[in-house]
């Protein structure tokens, strides 16, 4: 009688550290959603009064353009990432994380070299108001995904990270797309709009 030997069955987790990330990100986003509705209220009222939103220059499109370029290059890296880790591909996880960390410095270093470049205080006006906590609000979002992409990046390079363990790539790129689709709409409502 030949004795066969069967492995157990892998458990089929449940994804609770992707359905925690949905969650909060949906958290953040209804931040800002609510941030954009103040916003978008208290431009249109203005303009109905005819009174001056931004004063002439302080918005232009070429910075934020820019940074709408870069979030949208990171999205496809992050794709790019949990591609890699779904099919094993640590040398293309441990590629495509790092550039998208580093964009997302880039594009937080731009942010920061525009505000100083406009030269506006907070209290300027309401707009100006606004427009610091909207994006310095984001710029925070950003800064978040980063650190997380690094703390990942760390964890692979530790050889930790592999296609069973993709929930932890798939949180995070959950919440860099919400990232790039918050800055969409700031690209478009503020910086497109004015």
């Amino acid at each position: 009688m030949s004795s066969t030997t069967f492995s157990p069955a892998v458990p089929n987790r449940p994804r609770t550290l992707v359905i925690g990330s949905a969650l909060a990100t949906s958290g953040v986003l209804m931040f800002f959603g609510g941030l954009f509705a103040l916003y978008f209220s208290r431009r249109a009222d203005a303009m109905a009064w005819g009174t001056e939103w931004f004063p002439e220059g302080a918005i232009r499109l070429p910075p934020g353009g820019m940074n709408m370029a870069t979030m949208a290059l990171s999205a496809i890296t992050m794709a790019w990432a949990v591609y890699s880790v779904i099919n094993n591909d640590r040398i293309h996880s441990y590629l495509a994380m790092a550039i998208t960390a580093v964009m997302g410095v880039a594009m937080l270093n731009q942010t920061v070299f525009y505000f100083n470049d406009i030269a506006l205080p907070i209290d300027h006006s309401e707009a100006t108001t606004f427009l610091f906590v909207i994006v310095g609000a984001h710029m925070a979002m950003v800064l978040v995904g980063v650190f997380w992409l690094g703390l990942l990046l760390l964890r692979a390079l530790g050889g930790q990270d592999t296609s069973r363990n993709r929930d932890l790539v798939s949180a995070a790129a959950l919440y860099w797309y919400a990232a790039v689709a918050v800055y969409m709409v700031i690209w478009l409502g503020i910086y497109i709009a004015k």
